[in-house]
Parts: structure tokens; C-alpha cells; sequence
């Protein structure tokens, strides 16, 4: 994962790619089709990503993606890099990717249609770890900050680190090329939810527009990233944080907006792909 100021300097984009992508649709609002923890929860099954639907990268997000890199590489025992979009020039390209969402707890037992804010839908885990990091600025001392790591109830594959990992770890320090007083003003605990249940090429939809010499052979991966999906439950919705995949690898994509898959949207989406397709 490539912290911001570099992909800024990297990745450039043409004013005429901008006013083209003006041009695209976009719904009129977000608020209608994310994925939300709410009564309606459960009748979602499936979401998608859009490359048309997404915030800026920002500096936060790229800690936040370091520190899952980070926690991965201890996981996984290997050296396991979790790009952006931006940093393999998929984002300026037209792309769709779908997605079960993992399984949702109903805590509200009054029967009511309407739960109170107590009573909400939350993702609910079976396993927790929790680890500790010391998150090194430019220049100072490092700030200890904590990711915990939640597997999913009811989710048929669980990484194997939940069985040999002890609850909490203590790691090394990771570096970053940010200023102390940015640091202190980030996120210090964040609480991540994992699963495997996701296909081993969940990013197929990408490895037309990925530059070929970018995909590697799956061997070079590990095996436990393949269908890997990561979660973060945040302002009540369920965002994908991070899908692991054979040849890709990891892709970071918290700030991709996810949009719920009901029929017009999955007609709307599969339209894209088909013009997609006859331009071609």
C-alpha cells in the first residue's frame, strides 16, 4: 500500500479523462443504496462496488491500509502488500465488483419492525484478536495504536491465525512518512471484521485492466488471502475494507461506497459492463 503524497506524485490523470468522467452516471444520492445496519438489513444479500462510486484516497484511509498490511504480514507469516486502485491505474477505468455480505445479527427481540439504536443490526464475531502497534511518524516517538480482528459468526472459513495466535500480540513498529501532530489526530483503535468466503478470483472483474506484468502467479501468494474479505462496520453500515484474490492480491477499497444490489442496480451496473464490453 502506497502512502498518499507518493500515489499523488505517480498517478496523474488527463483533463480529459476528468470531463469524462463528469459525463457518468451517478446516482442522485448515497444514502438510498448503502448497504445499512438497519430493519432492512437482512432482505440485502449482495452489494457492489462501482469505480464510479468513491471518495478520495486520504491520508487516514492510507494509515488505516498500512496498519491492516501490517497486521496481515504478522498473520500470514509473509511479506503480503495491499495495494490501492490507485497504485495499479485501475481507478480511472470502468469496473464493477459484487459482493455477499457476511452475516448480520438481529438483536431486536420486541418483535418490532423498527429497531431502537440499543437493538440495531451489528456484525456479530466469534473469534477477536487484538494487536498493538507502535505507528512511527517522520520524525518523534511513535503513537501506539490498536487493530482488533474479529472473525464472523456463521462464516464457514476462518483464517487459521485465530487458532494459533494468542488474543493479543504486540508488533513491530511501522514507519510512515507522516508529521507527529497528523498522527495524534487519527483514529488510534480500529476494529476490523474477516472473513474467507469470498472466491479465490474474487477480482476477476479487474485483471483485464490490471497491467499484465502486475499479476503474479498465485504461488507467490498466501494461500489465505485468496477470497479473503475484510470488513469495518462504521456510522452503521458495513464497508469492505480490503478482498484478497489469487493473482491481484489484496485491494484496498474502503473508499469504494458500497451500493446495495437490488434489481435496478444490477441491471444499471450490468448495462455498464455490457457497454463496456461493445465498445471494446
Amino acid at each position: 500500500m502506497l502512502f498518499v503524497e507518493a500515489i499523488n506524485k505517480t498517478i496523474t490523470q488527463s483533463n480529459e479523462k476528468k470531463l469524462l468522467a463528469r459525463n457518468k452516471y451517478r446516482p442522485a444520492s448515497h444514502h438510498h443504496d448503502s448497504v445499512e445496519l438497519s430493519s432492512a438489513a437482512h432482505e440485502v444479500k449482495e452489494i457492489y462496488l462501482s469505480s464510479e462510486e468513491k471518495t478520495t484516497l486520504s491520508a487516514a484511509s492510507s494509515i488505516f491500509a498500512n496498519i491492516i498490511e501490517h497486521v496481515l504480514n504478522h498473520c500470514f507469516n509473509t511479506i503480503t502488500h495491499l495495494h490501492s486502485p490507485e497504485e495499479i491505474n485501475v481507478d480511472i477505468k470502468d469496473w464493477v465488483l459484487f459482493l455477499q455480505v457476511p452475516p448480520l445479527a438481529n438483536n431486536n427481540h420486541s418483535g418490532s419492525n423498527q429497531p431502537s439504536p440499543q437493538n440495531a443490526y451489528k456484525p456479530t464475531s466469534k473469534k477477536s484478536l487484538i494487536f498493538h502497534i507502535p505507528v512511527k511518524p517522520f520524525y518523534g516517538t511513535a503513537i501506539n495504536m490498536t487493530l482488533m480482528m474479529s472473525s464472523h459468526q456463521g462464516s464457514p472459513k476462518t483464517p487459521s491465525c485465530f487458532d494459533h495466535l494468542p488474543k493479543e500480540s504486540q508488533l513491530s513498529t511501522l514507519h510512515t512518512p507522516y508529521p507527529p501532530e497528523f498522527l495524534s489526530q487519527q483514529t488510534q483503535h480500529y476494529h476490523i471484521f474477516i472473513d474467507q468466503d469470498g472466491e479465490p478470483d474474487q477480482l476477476n472483474p479487474l485483471y483485464s485492466l490490471v497491467n499484465q506484468s502486475r499479476l503474479l502467479d498465485e504461488s507467490l501468494f498466501s494461500e489465505e488471502t485468496f477470497g479473503l474479505r475484510i470488513w469495518r462496520a462504521k456510522n452503521g453500515t458495513l464497508i469492505p475494507a480490503a478482498l484478497g484474490d489469487r493473482q491481484i492480491g489484496l485491494l484496498f477499497v474502503e473508499h469504494y461506497l458500497p451500493l446495495s444490489g437490488n434489481a435496478n442496480n444490477q441491471e444499471m451496473a450490468s448495462g455498464q459492463v455490457n457497454n463496456l464490453y461493445t465498445k471494446a
